[in-house]
């Protein structure tokens, strides 16, 4: 089994998600990229390696509230990229 992220399914589900609602973000594949990258680059990761990692995590990936957490950061991640769409600068973070 290979080593992955499994936040990275969510925020990619996620941003899909939200595009569907934003026509900006929805045409723009650069964008949903910055968003992911920018996501993903604040949320604390999720690696596993064998399966009863695989299977722990996916437990905690389920819990309603980590998916709340993914989907303030997605927003965030968002609007970031949105008000700064030639690229995210070190002061534009928290």
């Amino acid at each position: 089994m290979a080593i992955k992220n499994y936040l990275e399914d969510i925020v990619k589900e996620l941003v899909t998600a939200e595009a569907e609602k934003d026509p900006a973000l929805k045409n723009s594949k650069s964008m949903q990229e910055d968003v992911i990258a920018y996501t993903l680059n604040h949320l604390k990761p999720k690696y596993a390696r064998t399966r009863k990692g695989y299977i722990l995590t996916e437990v905690e990936l389920n819990s309603e509230q980590l998916r709340a957490e993914i989907l303030v950061e997605v927003l965030k991640a968002i609007k970031i990229v949105k008000e700064n769409p030639k690229g995210i600068h070190v002061e534009d973070e928290d």
